[in-house]
């Protein structure tokens, strides 16, 4: 009896303001009336998904061009092996691809082939072209849409978290790869990211339309889908025990919208996975503290959606605070066994995890991923914890532009920031392949890594976290 009436833990949310909010008053107004005209969007980016993938041959594929006097040639060796009779274009095709040790996969055109095998032998190739068998055999290349985005800030080169190209606040590729994964996936609007943190100003035109809404729940004052929670359309409440998750703070908001901000929409950012939709459940009071029998209860209410066909797959937790508790550790094992990534910031001490553990983020769970902040130059943020052991990642945290109250943005700093980057790449990656378990979905994003040497000895995974690497 005496055990149920220990107060829970403390539990907080910490971050800083980088720029001066005067900075941030001149910008704002002009973004909002700069949204309103037609913005070119911005050529595609440079950088490792032009230089590395743009040029990179597709494995064991051959695109091969025949001329008159190569067909006439195959025709002749099919005729020898065939008693005189001709060939048909097909067979044709098919003759020359067993010359190259590979398969026929589709006919472009009348001239031209494509090949495909485990690998190229280019040795075979060569002896072909020089013997006239094939007039030219080149390697079949990935191609990809020249697309961007639009949103103010992006253009403005502020998003440096997203994409860098050097310069004064970032430099070159000191970015998670957004614009590259976005080629891939940009989040299923199925998946849903519940958000653990202070609430979310669901007005916000950069996140209402990706905020979740209960399609089992109507306003009428009963529990219509029966989970326990009266019309809980948009989330819950453990503050203030309401079906009203708003954020009286603004830190939720920002965590947000770095995950799930709508893209290409003309307005201020755009989030690491920006069609997939958020799940505000507020833990986080005005002065940015809770508890953790409410974060243990969120936690539980996420499997408990996730349970009942609700497809959330990420947890963000932007928080921290208090010892190791058998509770909090069991609800992160639940989501877990749920097939829900809980992503988790590092703490802003600036101190070793390793010897001073930081919770929820310490906990040594198959689903849990502690993330470590960076500058845009990738240095370890001074603030930011870290641990050989105990943290995993490290993402943008300092300077990160997003969404605040209001259709208001502001740059912040801390590992609150860093980790929604990693819940966003999370939810790419499970958009994609939804049947991918929690450690999976941590083995891909901790092994694809951008190498930071700077923080060797810092973490698990010492590099910068890089979506379109984790899709690839």
């Amino acid at each position: 009896m005496g055990r149920d009436l220990v107060p829970a833990k403390r539990t907080k949310a910490s971050f800083r303001f980088y720029l001066p909010l005067l900075a941030a008053a001149v910008l704002i107004p002009f973004e909002q009336s700069r949204a309103q005209s037609t913005i070119v969007p911005p050529g595609f980016p440079k950088g490792p998904f032009i230089d590395q993938n743009m040029r990179s041959a597709k494995k064991g594929e051959l695109l091969v061009t025949l001329s008159s006097r190569t067909k006439s040639k195959l025709t002749n060796i099919f005729k020898k092996k065939n008693k005189g009779r001709s060939p048909s274009p097909y067979q044709l095709q098919s003759l020359l691809a067993k010359q190259l040790g590979l398969r026929v996969s589709d006919s472009i055109n009348a001239e031209t082939v494509l090949l495909k095998g485990k690998r190229v032998n280019s040795a075979k190739v060569k002896r072909a072209e020089s013997n006239g068998l094939v007039r030219r055999a080149q390697s079949n290349y990935s191609v990809f849409a020249f697309d961007s985005t639009n949103d103010f800030f992006y253009t403005l080169g502020l998003l440096w978290n997203l994409h860098s190209s050097g310069g004064f606040l970032s430099s070159e590729d000191i970015d998670v790869d957004a614009p590259e994964a976005w080629q891939i996936t940009t989040g299923s609007s199925s998946l849903v990211v519940a958000v653990v943190d202070t609430g979310l100003f669901y007005g916000h035109r950069d996140i209402a339309d990706n905020l979740w809404i209960n399609p089992r729940e109507e306003a009428n004052g009963l529990d219509d889908d029966g989970n326990g929670y009266i019309d809980d359309f948009n989330g819950w409440d453990f503050v203030n025990e309401d079906n009203d998750p708003d954020d009286d703070q603004f830190h939720g908001t920002h965590v947000a919208g770095t995950i799930a901000a709508v893209r290409n929409n003309g307005y201020g950012i755009a989030g690491v996975a920006p069609n997939v939709k958020i799940l505000p459940l507020k833990v986080l009071g005005s002065d940015g503290s809770g508890d953790t029998a409410g974060l243990v209860r969120a936690i539980d209410y996420a499997v408990l959606l996730k349970q009942s066909g609700v497809n959330v797959a990420v947890i963000n937790a932007s928080l921290g605070g208090g010892d190791r508790l058998d509770a909090l550790e069991n609800a992160i094992r639940r989501a877990d066994k749920a097939g829900i990534v809980f992503v988790a910031a590092a703490g802003n001490d600036g101190s070793d995890n390793d010897t001073s553990p930081v919770y929820p983020a310490g906990y040594d769970l198959a689903n849990v991923i502690s993330v470590a902040a960076l500058t845009g130059h990738g240095a370890l943020a001074d603030f930011s914890n870290y641990g050989a052991r105990s943290v995993h990642v490290a993402a943008p945290g300092d300077g990160i532009w997003s969404s605040i109250i209001l259709n208001f943005y502001l740059p912040f700093s801390g590992t609150s920031m860093a980790a929604p980057h990693v819940a966003g790449i999370a939810a790419l990656l499970k958009s994609r392949n939804p049947s991918m378990s929690p450690s999976t979905v941590k083995s891909r994003i901790m092994n694809s890594v951008k190498p930071l040497s700077g923080l060797e000895g810092k973490m698990r995974a010492p590099g910068i976290v890089s979506a379109y690497r984790a899709l690839r």
